[in-house]
């Protein structure tokens, strides 16, 4: 499905939109900057307590908006009373991302694992109106199962890793090994750099994240396609 003319083979993807200390992840002034600077926008989504989609990277509030507490366990017009680092930007929710970028940049859109399994049909349902480049990615494979069952044309990724984060051995493995590519049939892998290469036996496009450096830059696209950066301007 992807070709070598792909956006997402030839375009590097700002992680969370292009920010700084000026400007917040994950809000609308990033993705602005990420656009004025013809980058593609890697974006996160959760689903709020009653539903509403968000784009938010962590689970938990804490680090961004200084409030305790999961996203998913706060109400919309909870999470749009808060600020993002003390700023004046708040946490934009997915309609709001999705009005600035579209047919202005590509999208690269993680559905967070999270409670609210229905995250991924509300996800997939708008982007059926939408008329901008996106791709969609998870940690989750029966996230990325579910898209292929409901929108089959849609480019999907598998996200996949090999830090040692605290989840449980299988889970662990499944991250570094990636063993159901066969069954939820990804169009790409996104992969953390240290891990690379990564084990690819259907010869899938590759994504490196997260790059930081241009030496890094460098040493990733010896073994990926693209890469999704943050902190410089490759």
């Amino acid at each position: 499905m992807l070709n070598a003319s792909s956006w997402l083979m030839q375009t590097p993807i700002a992680h969370r939109g292009l920010w700084s200390s000026d400007i917040p992840e994950n809000s609308i002034p990033a993705y602005e900057n990420a656009i004025a600077h013809g980058f593609a926008i890697e974006i996160d989504v959760y689903s709020s307590a009653d539903g509403q989609l968000f784009c938010f990277h962590d689970a938990t509030l804490m680090r961004v908006t200084g409030k305790s507490g999961f996203i998913y366990e706060k109400t919309a017009k909870e999470l749009k009373s808060l600020k993002l680092f003390s700023t004046e930007y708040h946490i934009p929710t997915f309609e709001e991302t999705l009005a600035v970028c579209e047919n202005r940049a590509p999208l690269l859109i993680e559905i967070k694992n999270q409670p609210d399994k229905k995250v991924v049909d509300k996800v997939v349902e708008r982007l059926k109106s939408y008329s901008g480049e996106f791709a969609v990615q998870s940690f989750n494979p029966f996230f990325i199962k579910r898209v292929k069952k409901l929108a089959p044309e849609f480019a999907r990724g598998i996200l996949g890793t090999n830090e040692k984060i605290k989840e449980n051995f299988f889970t662990r493995w499944a991250l570094k090994r990636l063993p159901f590519n066969n069954f939820i049939q990804p169009h790409f892998i996104s992969y953390y750099k240290e891990g690379l290469p990564v084990k690819n036996k259907r010869n899938l496009p590759v994504l490196a994240w997260t790059i930081i450096s241009d030496e890094e830059k460098d040493n990733a696209l010896k073994f990926a396609n693209n890469i999704i950066f943050e902190n410089f301007v490759p």
